[in-house]
């Protein structure tokens, strides 16, 4: 993780100009953070071919109407990194201050990812299939979380002398997946891994360091 901070910290500088402030998008989905840690297990991008047959054949459980479940990670605690809003470095003698405004997620947002949405045979019940994998793992789910409430917040940056900073967004979540197969009529129509994200907590973090010194996150 260190290594990938300081080599996004560094690429930074070799295509700004001195002085330049770069800011990003701040929300563009959790498949896109920098990192996630989890205090155990792993996301489903992380899962072997055979891991993810294993969860599907758990999974598969056949009834007359409806899915069935096989879950490997419910609510498990992992922090994030998902976006380096600003890097700066000041190489000149005198401290330089300037303002820069930010978002941050204010509710529990809740996104959801499965490759059964590329899937024709249930594209007009992907949505009530999300609600019932949501149910079934003993979350409150509703529609409206998938859109982000955000608060604008003001920030007075100050860079000294001979050194560089990275502001980031970084905070807490909750990692939900699996796998599910849905049927009809006992008939399996599909059978794909999925996942919840809930987005506890978000805030911004600021680090600095000497221009000779690498800065960890």
């Amino acid at each position: 993780m260190k290594k990938i901070i300081i080599f996004l910290f560094m690429l930074n500088f070799m295509i700004l100009p001195l002085f330049m402030v770069k800011a990003y998008s701040a929300d563009i989905g959790y498949l896109s953070y920098i990192e996630i840690i989890m205090t155990t297990g792993k996301l489903i991008r992380d899962y072997t071919e055979e891991e993810l047959q294993t969860l599907r054949k758990q999974s598969e459980k056949p009834q007359a109407l409806g899915i069935s479940i096989s879950i490997d990670n419910k609510g498990v605690p992992a922090t994030y990194i998902s976006s380096i809003l600003v890097s700066y470095e000041n190489a000149g003698t005198s401290d330089i201050e300037f303002s820069k405004t930010i978002q941050i997620e204010t509710n529990n947002k809740i996104s959801f990812s499965s490759s059964a949405s590329e899937s024709k045979t249930i594209s007009g019940e992907y949505k009530k299939i999300k609600g019932q994998i949501a149910k079934k793992v003993d979350l409150d789910y509703k529609q409206s979380y998938e859109k982000s409430v955000k608060e604008k917040k003001e920030m007075k940056i100050k860079v000294e002398a001979n050194s560089k900073m990275i502001l980031y967004l970084t905070g807490d979540l909750l990692v939900y997946n699996g796998c599910f197969s849905s049927y009809v009529l006992f008939v399996k129509t599909v059978s794909a891994p999925f996942e919840f994200i809930v987005l506890t907590s978000q805030y911004e973090r600021l680090e600095k360091a000497t221009i000779s010194e690498d800065i960890v996150i």
